[in-house]
């Protein structure tokens, strides 16, 4: 394992039993009862975003890549995740797209070359990453060199401090957050949206029970 691929947040966590139950039971379950968020709506907003020439940071099982109408039917994707059993998973699972796949670290420059997309996928990603959420939000600044003008950066993340969580929601939280699997409980949606409007002239934050959705235009 080289430096480049050495992992952070909870990429390690996602193992083949993880990836085979994480459809049915992280975003079947887990979403609409403790974060009060269905992936049916996480899929409809990423249909409404997802462009034909796509970078999608951590894909996790690929369900949102796979159900996705993308506007064209020979979409470019690239995915980029540490874990390599994700990349691969992923990848087969969105074969009929060719997917390209790169294993890299969202909190450090990408390094992607000449690449360039016009829609970039955050998608349940910055509840995972360690640190503040002032910290976190350096993926915005990763992700900037390769969006094209006009392009869409979007995504959903889980808020761990907001006000009137359900008992449940609390719970769910606090056990995520103990066992790794998140690293939220300071994330607030107020920092994530004053975070966006640093770097971006036009962008949107809003939320659906616990969870935050974004849109950016480049």
């Amino acid at each position: 394992m080289t430096q480049e691929t050495v992992l952070s947040g909870d990429a390690e966590m996602y193992t083949k039993p993880v990836l085979a139950i994480y459809d049915p039971i992280a975003l079947g379950i887990v979403c609409p009862v403790a974060w009060r968020c269905s992936r049916r709506v996480m899929l409809n907003h990423y249909d409404r975003n997802v462009r034909d020439r796509h970078l999608d940071l951590g894909p996790g099982s690929g369900y949102f890549l796979d159900r996705c109408n993308f506007p064209s039917p020979r979409p470019s994707v690239t995915l980029v995740d540490l874990n390599e059993l994700v990349l691969s998973t992923v990848a087969d699972r969105i074969a009929r797209y060719s997917p390209t796949t790169l294993v890299r670290d969202v909190l450090h420059p990408l390094d992607l070359g000449e690449r360039r997309f016009n829609s970039i996928a955050v998608q349940n990603v910055l509840h995972c990453l360690p640190g503040t959420l002032e910290e976190k939000a350096v993926v915005f600044d990763h992700l900037l060199p390769y969006a094209e003008p006009g392009a869409r950066i979007f995504g959903t993340t889980v808020i761990g401090d907001s006000p009137d969580q359900p008992a449940l929601t609390r719970w769910m939280m606090r056990s995520y957050n103990k066992a790794g699997s998140f690293q939220n409980l300071h994330d607030r949606v107020e920092t994530l949206d004053a975070e966006l409007r640093k770097r971006f002239s036009a962008s949107r934050v809003w939320m659906k029970g616990s969870m935050a959705f974004f849109e950016i235009d480049v």
